[in-house]
């Protein structure tokens, strides 16, 4: 049975990537609409939600995304994260520089207005902080994962202030968001985390032969810049992010 809906999905997933191609052709490459146009913003959130549908992944979304400029913070599991959030919401997203040169992904997601910092190096934070501003100044909801890394799902590493450093200079609201795929035991789906040296493959068949995923997604209240600092402001998001992620299924 396994196998059976591994081969299933995985021949709908590679139809839908080639669909993705073909859609990214026509609307950047032939009719050059730009990302930040609200058709494209639909076809990138309908194309990623699909992606999570096809994988079999049930979505629960509480809250509301913010409709307005604002920067999002989400803890950070597995590269299904982005598929959900992006299918919840519309959102550029933050991605690590080696994301642009991976085959058709990475050409997807840059077509479709993801946001590409270089890790590692002198000045990128720098760097980082001023693509964001440019997007936020735009009016776009910009997306990161302020932990830096993926984790088991079972609690919240450090929520790193300096990336919030845009929201400030361009004085919009932050906006906290937690993300959970809850197993049968509480915790966190083994499945799904994708850590340590665990192949893309590897993790993307597991899911495949999985017969279905629970996910929620919360959107929490939008949190002020004005009168706090970058770290307050990065705890607090933190904090109450820890507070669902542990909180008992």
């Amino acid at each position: 049975m396994k196998l059976l809906r591994r081969s299933v999905r995985l021949t709908r997933l590679v139809l839908h990537v080639l669909n993705g191609l073909v859609l990214t052709l026509l609307v950047a490459g032939v009719w050059r609409m730009s990302a930040d146009a609200p058709f494209y913003q639909r076809l990138v959130s309908g194309w990623l939600r699909k992606t999570g549908q096809i994988l079999g992944v049930r979505v629960r979304v509480i809250g509301e995304p913010v409709g307005q400029a604002a920067l999002m913070v989400s803890n950070h599991i597995s590269w299904l994260d982005i598929a959900l959030l992006g299918g919840a919401a519309n959102v550029r997203f933050l991605s690590k520089q080696e994301v642009r040169h991976w085959p058709i992904i990475g050409w997807l997601a840059e077509k479709s207005g993801t946001l590409f910092i270089t890790r590692g190096k002198a000045g990128a934070a720098a760097a980082a902080s001023a693509t964001i501003l440019q997007a936020l100044q735009a009016g776009r909801v910009v997306l990161l994962f302020p932990e830096g890394t993926t984790t088991t799902g079972n609690d919240v590493r450090t929520f790193h202030a300096r990336l919030l450093a845009s929201a400030f200079e361009a004085n919009v609201p932050v906006q906290p968001v937690a993300l959970r795929y809850p197993g049968a035991d509480g915790l966190t789906h083994p499945l799904v985390p994708y850590v340590e040296q665990q192949s893309l493959w590897d993790n993307l068949k597991s899911l495949l032969d999985e017969a279905e995923i629970q996910a929620e997604i919360h959107f929490l209240p939008l949190l002020q810049t004005t009168g706090v600092d970058r770290k307050t402001l990065a705890a607090a998001c933190e904090q109450q992010v820890r507070a669902l992620v542990k909180r008992p299924a």
